[in-house]
């Protein structure tokens, strides 16, 4: 009997040693996790596309596991790269979901890949590519607040406008501003505006007496100033001070981060490689996170900021350092290493996976 068992055991072994190595790229999009995982998604799909039975087999195992990542492949393949005018032409995108559904086909009556396959056959089919039109639809830019920005108001007044986005929609900021001669008072305003849409944001007060309100209109050239309600002294500023006018950016740092923490932010800038796949990176650049891959950007950037400690947005709210990425979602991350040569982040609310970087070189 102990021979037996002693053989059963080694048979067990043998077929476990006989198993294939998951792909790589699958592992590293199940612990990516998060709907920013654009690259990762990119990299299952050239690994399908190269090896579609190999992948199914993976797929399905994973699927046994009780684990419903093929899912959220397909939805961010469909979501992100296939229906997004961003990522490609109309004839590119219904090019690359032909070249998965073609993958697929063959194997939709197997008898161990066939459910697998069937289930990325309908998914992909469904697709409305028709319901596309020809025109190009309008894109509103992921505009970036934080930062400083200055005025010449060739009239000798100027003035800087300091900016720093907080969490819940609110920007904190400070304006200095210098009227022209040859009296040149000047004043400053200090306080939280609201962002009232994606490229305006609105500040009152009536802590001099009087009603002051501010509007602040983004654009790409810079940030308008125009005074609704007030006059300079309504809003704390010198006699004659108007602070209206278009400021132009300076820069892209957070000027309200203590000279700690503005150093720890400095060590997040720039490409990093993924650890998992050196074809995948990020790039964190001028406020914004661009996904990568092979070299190119994926999707459009997204507004990136940083927080010394996770805001109360970012549930479950931690201590630690963490980035708050801004897209058609907002997802968190704790910053669980950077130290200039190596990034490692997770996100909040996921499944306690690290994704992992090394510095561009």
């Amino acid at each position: 009997m102990t021979r037996l068992l002693s053989i059963a055991i080694l048979a067990s072994l043998w077929l476990l040693g006989c198993q294939p190595a998951e792909d790589t790229s699958w592992t590293a999009f199940k612990k990516c996790g998060a709907s920013t995982c654009v690259s990762e998604a990119l990299a299952v799909k050239a690994a399908f596309l190269k090896n579609p039975k190999g992948l199914m087999q993976d797929f399905l195992r994973t699927y046994e596991a009780g684990e419903d990542h093929l899912v959220g492949w397909l939805y961010l393949l469909r979501d992100s790269v296939l229906t997004n005018p961003q990522a490609g032409t109309y004839e590119e995108r219904v090019g690359w979901r032909d070249e998965v559904l073609n993958a697929a086909q063959p194997y939709v009556d197997d008898p161990k890949l066939g459910e697998i396959a069937r289930v990325i056959m309908e998914n992909l089919e469904a697709i409305a590519f028709a319901d596309e039109v020809e025109e190009e639809p309008l894109v509103v830019e992921n505009l970036v607040f934080t930062g400083t920005y200055t005025l010449d108001g060739g009239d000798g007044s100027t003035g800087e406008l300091a900016v720093s986005e907080q969490d819940g929609n609110t920007l904190r900021f400070r304006l200095q501003a210098v009227g022209a001669a040859p009296a040149r008072n000047q004043g400053q305003l200090t306080g939280v505006a609201t962002l009232v849409s994606v490229t305006e944001a609105r500040f009152s007060t009536q802590e001099f007496g009087s009603e002051c309100m501010l509007l602040l209109r983004w654009s790409s050239n810079g940030v308008e100033v125009v005074t609704e309600k007030g006059d300079p002294a309504a809003c704390g500023l010198g006699a004659g001070v108007i602070p209206d006018g278009v400021y132009a950016r300076k820069d892209y740092k957070d000027p309200f981060l203590s000279a700690a923490d503005a150093k720890k932010a400095a060590l997040l800038q720039g490409e990093w490689i993924s650890a998992d796949d050196p074809k995948a990176a990020i790039r964190i650049a001028e406020g914004r996170l661009f996904q990568l891959y092979d070299g190119a950007e994926v999707e459009p950037p997204v507004r990136c900021l940083y927080f010394p400690k996770c805001p109360s947005g970012c549930l479950p709210v931690a201590t630690t350092p963490c980035l708050k990425v801004i897209g058609q979602d907002e997802v968190c991350y704790t910053i669980v290493k950077a130290d200039g040569k190596t990034l490692a982040l997770s996100l909040i609310g996921g499944t306690g996976n690290t994704n992992r970087y090394v510095r561009k070189k």
